[in-house]
């Protein structure tokens, strides 16, 4: 655990050295939410707070994990750290922590815009399993960015990020409810995971609707598909590095 707090240490100050990953990355969500949550409001700050809260912690694990790994993966200082006794879950949970500390960062500027602008009032025990679901529900899109982190050569991993998180951001309906939607637009909307995380949120934060558990199952299994993939995207750049 020790060399897990080490590296998370060293990754968060290598980022936070590097203004302009940082600056955007905290910025960017809060921004956003401020110009286009008017638009996509309806009444419903609530979810409006969670689905941009979300897409917060989206950013951070496509552009710290995917990017991030894909980026240094292939430098010097990486194979170095990759002869230490430290294994790679020493390695993983340190850029895990580190994530953490830049999701917390952004989620709080969210937090603030939504309650200061848009009026966005949660009950304690709301708030905390509103808190709860978006650490949970974050995980298989951590592990998504670890995979293609792994799997993608560094000039790639920027384009791809980009060409994924905007599909699922959209299409997953983290800023507006997919109301008046065509069936089919719905029924594809359902099966990506940011549509279950973002109908989780919602009926987290609003108690409109139950909640759904065939979303829940639906993230469970996604997790451990992106965990297969992550973890075997590692273990093949292992055996290319080192063979």
């Amino acid at each position: 655990m020790r060399l897990a707090l080490v590296h998370a240490k060293s990754e968060t100050l290598q980022y936070a050295r590097y203004p302009a990953y940082a600056l955007p990355t905290l910025a960017f969500p809060g921004l956003l939410m401020l110009l286009l949550g008017r638009r996509f409001e309806r009444d419903e700050p609530e979810r409006l707070l969670v689905g941009f809260a979300a897409m917060a912690l989206l950013t951070v694990t496509f552009f710290q994990f995917g990017v991030g790994i894909a980026t240094s993966r292939t430098t010097p200082w990486e194979a170095y750290l990759r002869t230490l006794p430290a294994g790679p879950i020493t390695r993983l949970a340190g850029r895990v922590l580190s994530a953490v500390v830049f999701a917390a960062a952004t989620v709080a500027v969210v937090t603030i815009v939504g309650i200061a602008v848009y009026d966005a009032e949660l009950a304690a025990w709301r708030f905390g399993a509103s808190t709860l679901a978006l650490i949970l529900g974050s995980i298989p899109f951590a592990l998504l960015g670890i995979a293609f982190g792994y799997w993608l050569p560094p000039r790639a991993a920027l384009p791809v990020a980009n060409l994924i998180f905007l599909p699922l951001a959209i299409g997953g309906a983290l800023w507006a409810r997919p109301e008046g939607l065509p069936h089919r637009a719905d029924v594809a909307s359902q099966l990506l995971p940011t549509r279950s995380w973002m109908e989780v949120l919602d009926s987290v934060a609003t108690g409109d609707d139950p909640l759904p558990l065939h979303h829940v199952g639906a993230l469970a299994g996604w997790t451990l598909v992106f965990a297969v993939l992550a973890w075997w995207g590692y273990s093949r750049d292992e055996g290319e590095q080192f063979r």
